[in-house]
């Protein structure tokens, strides 16, 4: 007897990820600290069941981070993150909820996976709204914790009065759909 299963890789086409982090800054008050980069690598596989290939996993180069300060950016970079050891942050994505089947419409999504900072990996939950159309998925999901969670160091510089959990990170853009049937 044969089975089919339909799985669907889903490839990175246009997409932004970006951290926000409030802060309090001597002589500008409270702000929201934002970092962004497109370097993002990687390949998605859906299964049918909604659950993803293990062979699933979102690359972001960490070392492509930009903010509006490049003093928060060489910080972020050789405390926070330690890029130079660790210049990725990687997502294993694992099961989706809010999707029952690839078809163009608009839904609200969770999607459950591992994310691993520099060496640390931990779940996480991704939460927000995809819209297919033709093949291709317009994303926005967003995911938080605590800098302790992945055991992060809040920037500590004269002009930082304070550093606000959580750090919010944000996924957006486009994700092309292409459809397989295996065996």
């Amino acid at each position: 007897m044969l089975f089919l299963t339909t799985l669907y890789q889903i490839n990175i086409s246009d997409v932004e990820v970006r951290y926000k982090v409030n802060e309090t800054l001597v002589q500008v008050g409270k702000t929201t600290a934002i970092g962004k980069t497109k370097a993002i690598s990687g390949k998605i596989f859906l299964n049918s069941d909604n659950a993803f290939d293990t062979t699933s996993i979102i690359k972001v180069d960490l070392s492509t981070l930009k903010s509006d300060q490049e003093r928060r950016d060489r910080y972020i970079k050789t405390k926070t993150l330690e890029v130079e050891k660790y210049p990725f942050a990687e997502f294993y994505p694992q099961r989706i909820e809010g999707l029952k089947e690839i078809k163009d419409g608009t839904y609200n999504v969770k999607i459950y996976g591992k994310l691993k900072i520099k060496d640390i990996i931990k779940n996480v939950v991704w939460s927000g709204k995809i819209d297919i159309k033709d093949n291709k998925a317009n994303v926005f999901l967003k995911t938080e914790f605590p800098f302790d969670y992945f055991n992060l160091q809040k920037p500590k510089v004269p002009v930082v009065i304070e550093i606000d959990d959580p750090i919010v990170l944000e996924v957006e853009g486009i994700f092309d759909i292409k459809q397989n049937k295996i065996d």
